[in-house]
């Protein structure tokens, strides 16, 4: 499960962030100043920041600039600042997304999923997905899938017994702008290519992963 450091001296803020994250599901620490942010950095392996710039004890940027100097972890600016200047600077100093206030909750949450680190293994019944190879094993057979087959598959097999709908593959995998019958080639691809109805259709809501425990 990833971790999520919310960064933010606004209670609210962090209460609702913290729940919706938590639906994921994914593992929430929270600090109200920049003080504490650095300690729990310290103690927990963080895989994701969330980070107001306007702290009561210092600034944003700084803890940005640290943690680009001496991790990897990647940082989503949660701002008030406004001007392109402001924007322009959180990039440059190596934030990877900056997302201005008042913001919806589901809208940091599918910018966190495009940062958040996927598993390189994913397991369901019979059914395995090395990501990084993009290879996906059955009993008796194993398929090469493009990245984008991969993205949706690895979603179904994340969320095995949710329904998405196109729109919400399209909100957590893609660009706003992808057309919803993409989702229907892809996965339409991905059918043809394995002997197994991986795939299910669920009439007027969208796919889901197919009931797997007869495959053996």
């Amino acid at each position: 499960m990833n971790t999520i450091l919310l960064v933010d001296d606004e209670h609210p803020i962090t209460d609702v962030l913290q729940t919706y994250f938590e639906k994921l599901p994914a593992h929430v620490v929270i600090a109200h100043t920049g003080s504490q942010a650095l300690d729990l950095l310290e103690k927990h392996v963080v895989d994701l920041v969330i980070l107001d710039l306007m702290l009561p004890d210092m600034r944003g940027e700084d803890i940005c600039l640290y943690l680009k100097l001496e991790t990897s972890i990647p940082v989503i600016m949660l701002t008030a600042k406004i001007s392109i200047e402001d924007k322009l600077n959180g990039f440059h100093i190596g934030a990877d997304d900056y997302v201005i206030k008042p913001f919806h909750p589901k809208e940091i949450v599918a910018r966190a999923k495009r940062l958040l680190p996927k598993s390189a293994n994913l397991q369901v019944g019979a059914i395995n997905y090395e990501a990084t190879a993009r290879l996906l094993t059955l009993p008796d057979e194993a398929v090469t899938l493009t990245e984008n087959e991969g993205k949706i598959m690895t979603l179904l097999l994340e969320n095995p017994t949710k329904v998405f709908s196109r729109y919400e593959m399209i909100e957590n995998l893609f660009s706003e702008e992808t057309d919803p019958r993409v989702i229907d080639q892809h996965i339409k691809n991905i059918r043809k290519k394995i002997n197994y109805p991986l795939i299910q259709t669920v009439f007027g809501i969208g796919y889901k992963l197919e009931e797997v425990s007869h495959l053996s």
